[in-house]
């Protein structure tokens, strides 16, 4: 199945790619809002459990049976955070990847430029959707730690319009550079 989903994006360009990373941004951002939620929400009960253990070597309460199995694990909820910030890295890179590949021709470079605007409308789509989801209590408190993903969700189509511009300049210049030795130049 991965083979062919990968055999479908290479068919149909880097366009597909792109695409699918604006959803991966989104949805991944969810689930890894709800994966630290979850995360801090076993961390807040388990410190609310208090027990002693008798006859152990290692540990003496629940307490220190947890801090040392159980809260090295929960600690890496931090880790979460920065994961989601890779997939908004992967739409940077996926946008420069085609912008280059788009240099080649001007007709591509003008599928780059329509395109950008097409997925800036997507934008502003998921944008007032993600809107809708944070007027829900719980949903706004489970993203609450993720600071600089709200912003960019909040302003997406500002975040692919300003992303579309920068990669069409790099398509307009790998289109204009001048080829080496090739000696059509007068001085």
């Amino acid at each position: 199945m991965l083979n062919q989903m990968t055999n479908n994006i290479q068919n149909k360009g880097g366009l597909v790619a792109i695409v699918l990373s604006i959803l991966a941004i989104f949805l991944s951002g969810i689930f890894f809002g709800g994966t630290y939620y979850i995360f801090e929400t076993v961390e807040t009960a388990l410190e609310g459990v208090d027990c002693v253990i008798t006859d152990n070597v290692y540990f003496d309460t629940c307490q220190d049976w947890f801090s040392m199995s159980i809260y090295p694990f929960l600690g890496l909820k931090s880790i979460i955070v920065w994961f989601s910030y890779f997939f908004i890295f992967a739409l940077v890179i996926g946008m420069i990847v085609m912008s280059y590949k788009s240099g080649k021709s001007p007709a591509l470079m003008g599928v780059l430029i329509l395109s950008t605007f097409v997925l800036a409308y997507f934008g502003i789509e998921l944008s007032n959707v993600y809107r809708t989801l944070l007027d829900n209590a719980l949903f706004y408190e489970m993203m609450s730690p993720f600071n600089i993903y709200n912003k960019i969700m909040l302003n997406f189509p500002w975040f692919i319009g300003i992303i579309g511009l920068l990669t069409s300049g790099i398509s307009i210049v790998n289109y204009r550079k001048v080829k080496p030795n090739q000696g059509d130049l007068d001085y």
